[in-house]
């Protein structure tokens, strides 16, 4: 990471890329606890960034396979350390999107991963522990057109979104609209999942448990494919 005229780029393929884009817009999403992001220039290095995860999940097993699917998905963790460029890029993006959302400076990733899904993997509804902030980046969809294959769901009773019924009361599990190059930020105890993906081409996207100070203890003991 460098700094030109203030400003921190990196350099990828011979091509400096600001940290944060001037002029990038923020979004809230019809939940305002959700931040939504959509960058640009993300086809000069999403398929960089593809290459690298398959890779470092490709010289370990991951995830927890069941019958012909993973409980959650493959997992690649502490992205931080992959020393990936385009990696690079995206961790201090989310890191900054956290800075946006709370209007503070301090930012320390509890934990970081990109989660890897193939033909049967889904993930159940979950919220994430030890977290201000959980932030998802899509690197790649992978098959198909149907949005409901292989889609990220927010099912919360706080979330009115999915209480359309009557409030408290989780009736609509309800999804943003991502494509490659998103950048979403949510509440970490917002429960969330992701439906059964089917395809052939994996669907890979990147996670961050952000906070504004480090935490004692391990955020995640019994994790594989640790850097």
């Amino acid at each position: 990471m460098t700094y030109a005229g203030g400003v921190a780029t990196q350099l990828i393929e011979g091509r400096e890329l600001a940290v944060w884009p001037a002029g990038q817009p923020v979004d809230r999403w019809i939940e305002p606890t959700v931040y939504v992001a959509r960058f640009a220039d993300a086809g000069a290095f999403q398929d960089r960034l593809r290459r690298t995860i398959l890779d470092l999940a490709g010289r370990a097993q991951t995830g927890n396979q069941i019958d012909d699917g993973s409980i959650g998905s493959g997992k690649v963790y502490d992205v931080d350390k992959w020393g990936c460029p385009a990696a690079s890029l995206i961790d201090a993006r989310a890191r900054f999107l956290f800075s946006i959302a709370t209007k503070r400076r301090e930012v320390v990733a509890d934990l970081s991963w990109a989660s890897i899904y193939r033909s049967g993997d889904y993930c159940m509804p979950h919220s994430h522990p030890r977290t201000t902030a959980s932030v998802l980046y899509v690197v790649d969809l992978g098959d198909g057109g149907d949005p409901s294959n292989g889609q990220f769901c927010f099912a919360d009773p706080r979330m009115a979104a999915c209480c359309r019924e009557q409030p408290g009361c989780m009736s609509t599990p309800c999804a943003p609209e991502l494509a490659p190059g998103t950048m979403l930020l949510f509440p970490g105890q917002a429960v969330h999942f992701v439906t059964v993906y089917r395809g052939a081409r994996p669907r890979i996207t990147m996670s961050w448990n952000l906070n504004h100070a480090a935490l004692g203890g391990e955020a995640i003991p019994y994790a594989v494919n640790r850097l």
